[in-house]
């Protein structure tokens, strides 16, 4: 049979040609898949989960790494909390003009224009700017406006009417506060900020009509007071508590995330070869495996290569160096490989395999030559050689169809690597 030695054979068209591709392998392969990523990325925030753990979250903040994932994570949900109890309050607060009649008559018509005409079509355009998305500063500055649009809306008609019994309408300022930190539950520093401006705007303007006295504004303050610490202990509770819970889902997915990356860094190793980085035998018996059950290409082809007289390498550099060797041949074999789908493996000392899925005989010779090339040119050292005074390949190919069994077709690769080797060595044979 023919060896090509020293020369480059003429091109030919297919000699680049990109095969359909092939399942993956896992020890060539470098690019991880997207699910390994992003186990990668979430194994990497661990510290940082124990570090607010630590704190114990006593301001409600996260660091900022940890705050953007919350918020990311949370925030959709939030949003929809949000505008599902704005609706809610935008009914009840129009409900409330039934009461209007009884409790302000003389200016039943102000508090329609007031409630249906102005603040009920403010809220509804926060909340369709809200449902767009907003930043979580904006989302919660906007429902912690649409909160305290309502209390001056009521204490501006408290202000205006000068019915006797409205005085009994002030407790409604109440409900403001247990909405604002409760129902919607506004961040806790957001309500802690709306509950005091509802009570001190309360208190100054003293809205109401001029038989209230100042003990029934007392009255109200203390009432309104009461409420909100009432209701700011349980807002900062339930903050404190869901922050903490999703810190601990966290921490667990984290775990499992770490667990998964160490799993697959195991199962990678189990298939490269320990000393060279590519795959090995049991990866090459996976990679044909499936090869043979999805058969889509009807030909395939094998490259054995051999490094020339790489026993005479080792007793005169050391095993050392002949470890290095291996590898530097391994790395220029699996950089020189261009075709999608291609594999290199290392099968035994200093034997190497090359699989081109879907490649003719003639393809196969065209890389067999350039990849012994790639090797001779790199002018790896080997004073010991009989041939060259550097590392060089012999190489034997064979192509056959799917259907035949893979076996043979390899095994025709190794007998024409040994008439490569009987031919001189440094050459291609098939």
């Amino acid at each position: 049979m023919p060896t090509l030695q020293g020369q480059r054979p003429p091109p030919v068209q297919d000699a680049t040609a990109t095969p359909p591709e092939a399942p993956p392998h896992a020890a060539a392969a470098k690019a991880s898949t997207p699910q390994e990523q992003a186990d990668q990325a979430l194994a990497q925030i661990g510290p940082d989960i124990e570090l607010n753990l630590k704190r114990d979250l006593h301001w409600l903040r996260f660091t900022p790494a940890l705050e953007s994932l919350f918020e990311q994570e949370t925030g959709k949900s939030r949003a929809r909390h949000l505008l599902v109890g704005s609706v809610i309050a935008i009914v009840i607060y129009n409900l409330f003009l039934f009461t209007d009649v009884l409790m302000i008559p003389d200016i039943v018509m102000t508090a329609v224009m007031v409630r249906s005409g102005l603040i009920t079509p403010l809220a509804l355009l926060s909340m369709a700017v809200m449902w767009r998305g907003l930043p979580p500063l904006a989302r919660e500055s906007l429902e912690a406006g649409i909160v305290l649009l309502s209390a001056i809306s009521l204490c501006y008609l408290l202000a205006l009417t000068e019915a006797p019994q409205s005085p009994f309408y002030h407790p409604g300022l109440v409900l403001v506060i247990l909405f604002g930190n409760v129902v919607v539950r506004l961040r806790f520093w957001f309500a802690v900020a709306t509950s005091l401006t509802i009570i001190v705007l309360y208190a100054l303007l003293r809205p109401g009509p001029a038989t209230l006295t100042d003990e029934a504004v007392i009255i109200n303050v203390v009432m309104m007071s009461s409420c909100a610490v009432f209701t700011l202990f349980a807002n900062y509770i339930l903050e404190r508590d869901q922050r903490r819970g999703y810190l601990l889902g966290l921490r667990e997915r984290v775990r499992r995330a770490e667990l998964s990356v160490s799993n697959a860094e195991l199962t990678r190793l189990s298939y490269a070869d320990p000393l060279t980085g590519i795959a090995n035998r049991r990866e090459l018996n996976r990679y044909l495996k499936n090869l043979t059950d999805n058969r889509g290409f009807e030909r395939i082809a094998f490259i054995l290569f051999d490094i020339d007289h790489f026993k005479r390498y080792n007793d005169h550099y050391g095993h050392p160096a002949g470890d290095r060797c291996l590898t530097q041949v391994a790395q220029i074999l699996q950089a020189s490989l261009y075709r999608t789908g291609d594999l290199v493996a290392r099968i035994g000392g200093e034997e190497f395999i090359v699989v081109l899925p879907d490649a003719g005989q003639r393809t196969a010779l065209l890389i067999a030559e350039r990849l012994r090339e790639a090797v001779a040119a790199a002018a790896i050292p080997h004073e010991a050689s009989p041939i060259r005074p550097v590392i060089t390949l012999s190489a034997g190919v064979s192509e056959g169809a799917m259907d035949n069994d893979v076996l043979t077709i390899l095994s025709a690769a190794d007998t024409a690597l040994y008439r490569a080797k009987a031919a001189g060595r440094n050459c291609v044979s098939e």
